[in-house]
C-alpha cells in the first residue's frame, strides 16, 4: 500500500512538475522582429515559489531514480498510471457529449470577444 502511494505521489509530483515548466517563458529568437501586443500577461513565481519548484524537481528526480533502480517500485509505479490511463479513458468516453458541449460553447465565447475586439478597434 506504501509503495502505492509513493507511486501516485510520483505521478501527481510528475504533473506538477511538467505544468510548471510549461509556464516558464521562452525568450524570442534573436534578430526577427518582434510584434507588439498590448493584451499580454507575463506570469514570473515569486522567488519562494521558485525554490519551491525547484525542491519538488529534485525531490521528484532522487524519486524517479529510486522507481528505476528498484524493480518493485517501478511495477507498482506502472500498474498505477495503468489505473489513471483506464480511468481517464472511461471519463472521457462517458463525458464526451458533456465535454464536446464545454468546447462548443467556449468557441463560441471566443468567437464573440474576437468579433467584439474586432469592432472596439474599428472605432
Amino acid at each position: 500500500m506504501k509503495k502505492i502511494a509513493l507511486s501516485f505521489v510520483l505521478v501527481i509530483g510528475l504533473a506538477a512538475a511538467s505544468a510548471a515548466r510549461s509556464q516558464q517563458p521562452t525568450t524570442p529568437a534573436q534578430g526577427k522582429a518582434s510584434s507588439t501586443v498590448t493584451d499580454t500577461v507575463v506570469f514570473k513565481p515569486s522567488p519562494e515559489l521558485q525554490k519551491s519548484l525547484e525542491d519538488l524537481a529534485a525531490a521528484m528526480q532522487a524519486l524517479a531514480q529510486r522507481i528505476a533502480n528498484d524493480p518493485e517500485i517501478k511495477t507498482a509505479a506502472m500498474n498505477v498510471a495503468s489505473g489513471f490511463v483506464t480511468t481517464a479513458q472511461q471519463v472521457v468516453a462517458e463525458q464526451s457529449g458533456a465535454i464536446e458541449e464545454a468546447l462548443k460553447a467556449a468557441a463560441e465565447r471566443i468567437s464573440a470577444a474576437q468579433k467584439n475586439q474586432r469592432i472596439g478597434t474599428k472605432k
